[in-house]
């Protein structure tokens, strides 16, 4: 690994960690802190009004479900089950139908319906992790009813698209941070793969993310 691969590989953890930090703090952290004010108010309720503080704390049980669920997907975010054994497809398409099944939002998948080609681990992971991010950015900015996700490929590079059809961004005016964090994250990767990342947006049209990579190594390999 060169010494430019290794920075870029350096600065990917350290990016990889902030949105994971972001993640926690606005899911989980901010359940925990609601929970924390929800108990107090139902103690202060228990002797006065109980049947008040027992439908709090009904109404927290929920919500407190909803939170560990969402806890557990952080978690299996932070190394795919399948992506080894299974390999990028059949992980990523657990991965789109939990998104959908959490979001409400429609996931179209274009021309990868029965592809079954493995890469390089390292390959592997990199597409799985920038598609991740593009959907935690439409989860989070797009306001999308749809998403596609569209692959390609031929003797020399394969081609990933993830489009959505939200409410987009003038590009001329900047990123918002934490949508910009995002974007960078998946370039990095881009750049590991020896591939570019281009972001296309434009107000009410949605955003559209196009990797190109280069196929250089054998399939199956573990490099």
């Amino acid at each position: 690994m060169t010494g430019l691969a290794k920075a870029l590989a350096v600065q990917t953890q350290e990016e990889e960690r902030a949105r994971l930090a972001r993640l926690l703090h606005d899911h989980p952290a901010q359940l925990l802190a609601n929970a924390v004010l929800e108990i107090e108010s139902c103690l202060e309720l228990m002797d006065t009004q109980p049947a008040l503080a027992r439908t709090g704390l009904e109404a927290l049980h929920q919500e407190l479900n909803a939170g560990l669920a969402e806890l557990r997907t952080l978690i299996a975010e932070l190394q795919p089950p399948l992506l080894s054994e299974m390999g990028l497809w059949i992980s990523l398409d657990k991965y789109l139908t939990t998104f959908a099944k959490q979001t409400g939002i429609h996931v179209e998948r274009i021309g990868w319906a029965d592809v079954t080609e493995r890469f390089p681990t390292t390959m592997e992971t990199a597409i799985f992790r920038i598609v991740q991010e593009a959907l935690d950015n439409v989860r989070e900015h797009a306001r999308a009813t749809r998403v596609e996700l569209r692959y390609a490929r031929n003797a020399e590079q394969l081609a990933l698209t993830i489009a959505d059809n939200g409410q987009g961004f003038d590009r001329t005016r900047g990123i918002v941070p934490g949508r910009r964090l995002g974007f960078v994250v998946m370039r990095d990767r881009a750049e590991l793969l020896g591939g570019t990342l281009q972001v296309f947006s434009e107000p009410g049209k949605g955003v559209r993310v196009i990797l190109n990579a280069p196929l250089r190594t054998a399939h199956r390999s573990g490099n």
